[in-house]
């Protein structure tokens, strides 16, 4: 890929997942750009063991998810492409997929946590923002008003 922009959307299903899909719509239209669409498929563990049969549950589901993600986005102009891959731990798969794919930019939905929260939960868009070699958007859902 050479000029085009290729840009990385991890996603979870979320409101605030679907609100940095319509963000990375955006950047990709105004820059002539691509958008990755990833989802992560965690690992089963069960007594320390991985339970295949669920992570293959999990990574059906995960699959659909991004192929619809995919799909929308497609139907709006924006060329997008699904890709699913299983991790135990989804920061570290997203900054993998972010270095082996080249991204040019991660666009993915935050949810709001309090810095208390963050502090004792963690978040995987902060843990994001802080290892990327590449810039990340972090994308509110943001409420409606009439």
């Amino acid at each position: 890929m050479s000029d085009t922009h290729l840009i990385l959307l991890p996603t979870d299903g979320s409101p605030t997942a679907d609100a940095a899909a319509r963000f990375a719509e955006s950047i990709a239209r105004a820059e002539d750009g691509e958008v990755l669409v990833l989802s992560v498929a965690e690992r089963a563990i069960v007594g320390g063991i991985e339970d295949q049969q669920i992570t293959a549950k999990l990574l059906e589901f995960q699959r659909d998810l991004a192929e619809r993600e995919a799909a929308g986005i497609r139907a709006t102009g924006v060329s997008a492409t699904p890709l699913v891959v299983t991790a135990d731990s989804p920061h570290e798969a997203i900054l993998r997929v972010a270095e082996e794919q080249h991204v040019s930019i991660i666009v993915m939905g935050t949810h709001g946590r309090s810095a208390l929260a963050r502090a004792m939960l963690g978040s995987v868009a902060d843990r994001v923002v802080r290892h990327a070699s590449v810039p990340v958007v972090l994308v509110p859902l943001v409420a409606e008003t009439r």
